[in-house]
């Protein structure tokens, strides 16, 4: 009798343990084929591809996300996601194993929620879901140029604290800081950043903003610059990136529009996106980058969906020697159907035509996703792929 009730304890209270914590395993695999019609090769001169791609809507990854009740409706919190190549199946982030997000934290319904680790800025969190870029449906190809104002997230913050707020009834908010953690120099690489959203009705309005203080210097700060890291698209005295957006939705369609503004104080180096390994503007270099886009997303069935919009980025480039005014303009397109609740096919492309680049090292059309900058000043790229989630 005694062993029976034991046994029978034992059951309830790894019951009860179960049923207030939880660990789930997800992740995204979107693989397909891609053509570009101008990459440039390495005599210089411009040549068509066909490639196999990865990550064309969303990067691959895979993570677990947990959550443990502590009492008073006190939430432990932890995720650890890891990307990896669809393609080949080497991590991505530099080969870091989490190199997505890898953080821990607290949370209350009635304060909000505080974690700290490798986490994202408030401009991916609040911002850029106004844009195709950020939304699950135009991904990497879809980016302004560079990823310039961290929408498609390829920077993500180390040594971070966020702040998260609950919704006041539509309205939330929050904020980053992220440390240099280097002894005498508090303000080396580091990031802060904060933003909003308010939803009424079927409208939604955001806006955010980020600075970092010498971004890529050295590897313990809040962006490791090392070549090998891919973390800092950029190296400079100083980033800040700011911007406003709105979405509504008229039936099954939704309308956006997004403003951002990306400003580069002393920048030494640029990530233009074929290689981890950052280009050398020359000399200390001011950089500004103005993103306009408009964007349109459809629904024509619960499972077809379309999706377009035109981005215009003003630039301007100037240092010593170089004085120069870039301008993209680039228009996507991109159509999916779901096969079921975790499995879509897709067919996306995009169009891109830069001016006033002469003499910079943003020469030739660069779409996110092609594989290389144009050895002209236009690139066509389109891809077709199938993604599957888990």
């Amino acid at each position: 009798m005694k062993r029976h009730f034991v046994l029978a304890s034992s059951i309830l209270i790894s019951h009860a343990a179960h049923a207030q914590s939880s660990v789930t395993m997800y992740g995204i695999i979107d693989n397909g084929l891609s053509y570009v019609s101008d990459q440039r090769t390495s005599t210089g001169a411009g040549h068509s591809n066909v490639f196999a791609s990865s990550s064309n809507i969303v990067g691959n990854r895979w993570g677990l996300l947990a959550s443990e009740e502590l009492g008073g409706k006190l939430k432990a919190l932890f995720r650890l996601e890891g990307g990896f190549s669809g393609q080949t199946g080497g991590l991505q982030q530099g080969g870091r194993l989490f190199g997505r997000q890898a953080w821990v934290g607290l949370s209350e319904p009635a304060y909000g929620t505080v974690t700290v680790g490798r986490q994202y800025d408030s401009v991916v969190d609040y911002l850029a879901p106004r844009s195709l870029a950020q939304s699950f449906v135009g991904g990497l190809e879809f980016s302004h140029p560079m990823d310039n104002d961290n929408f498609s997230d390829f920077s993500r913050l180390n040594n971070s604290i966020k702040y998260a707020s609950t919704d006041f009834h539509g309205l939330r908010f929050g904020g980053v800081y992220a440390l240099s953690n280097t002894a005498g120099g508090f303000n080396d690489n580091r990031a802060f950043s904060a933003g909003a959203t308010y939803a009424i009705g079927t409208l939604t309005i955001s806006a955010a903003y980020m600075q970092i203080d010498q971004p890529g210097n050295g590897v313990t700060g809040a962006l490791d610059g090392s070549s090998a890291s891919g973390d800092s698209t950029f190296h400079a005295a100083r980033q800040q990136v700011w911007g406003v957006g709105a979405n509504y939705a008229l039936g099954a369609a939704t309308f956006g529009l997004v403003w951002s503004e990306s400003l580069l104080t002393d920048a030494t180096a640029v990530n233009r996106g074929n290689s981890l390994a950052p280009v050398s503007t020359g000399a200390p270099t001011h950089l500004r980058f103005s993103n306009y886009e408009a964007n349109v997303r459809y629904l024509v069935t619960p499972a077809w969906s379309l999706a377009a919009s035109y981005t215009f980025t003003d630039g301007r480039y100037s240092n010593v020697s170089v004085l120069a005014k870039p301008r993209w303009n680039q228009f996507n397109v991109m159509t999916g159907y779901s096969l079921s609740k975790s499995t879509d096919v897709y067919l996306m492309a995009e169009y891109q035509h830069l001016s006033g680049a002469t003499g910079t090292i943003f020469s030739g059309a660069f779409i996110g996703g092609s594989g290389g900058a144009s050895a002209t000043n236009r690139q066509f790229l389109a891809s077709a792929g199938l993604r599957v989630r888990f």
